[in-house]
């Protein structure tokens, strides 16, 4: 898997993941102490500077987005959880 650098300009976290997003939502949910409502978070394979224009791998993630991600693996969890009764 991956290794991305993910921050939200008060926390950083580094973590493996199997894309931007999900990397995304699990530093929200494992790494960080707080949350930005309306807020942006940018995932990196290069590290948390700032790259040359052209050469940024950066992706940047609404923290609605993280939301919604986490509401869909949520989702999927508690129909996983019903089928096996």
């Amino acid at each position: 898997m991956p290794k991305y650098y993910v921050q939200d300009g008060y926390e950083q976290a580094i973590v493996d993941a199997k894309s931007p997003e999900m990397a995304a939502v699990k530093a929200v949910l494992h790494f960080f102490t707080s949350f930005v409502v309306n807020g942006l978070y940018v995932v990196s394979e290069k590290g948390f500077d700032k790259h040359h224009v052209g050469e940024s791998d950066e992706v940047v993630i609404e923290s609605n987005r993280i939301l919604d991600l986490i509401s869909e693996e949520r989702g999927k969890n508690k129909k996983k959880d019903q089928d096996d009764y």
